[in-house]
């Protein structure tokens, strides 16, 4: 099964393909399942930490060629679910105070 996830993979940008984007995976059901548990203060550093590992993770997708262009889809898509989900933490938690 991991050889055909492999082809499949290929274009967009082979292993590091799939090793990304099961990392973005787990870590978007983490903090989806750990959002009530972590402090305001962290979830607004989630949302700029997203953005710091998927800024040079797109730069360097970019600067590999044609076919990582998976990997910087993947790491864009990651930052803006973690930024959502946080955001949106952190506005209900700002609701629930008033």
């Amino acid at each position: 099964m991991l050889e055909s996830l492999r082809t499949w993979a290929t274009p967009y940008g082979g292993d590091a393909f799939l090793y990304i984007s099961f990392l973005a995976v787990v870590s978007v059901i983490a903090l989806l399942v750990l959002r009530d548990r972590l402090s305001t203060v962290l979830l607004q550093r989630f949302i700029r930490l997203g953005a710091l590992i998927a800024l040079p993770l797109t730069i360097i997708a970019m600067e590999l060629g044609e076919q990582h262009w998976g990997v910087a889809a993947v790491a864009v898509a990651w930052a803006v679910l973690v930024a959502i989900i946080s955001k949106k933490a952190v506005t209900a938690r700002a609701m629930q105070k008033k």
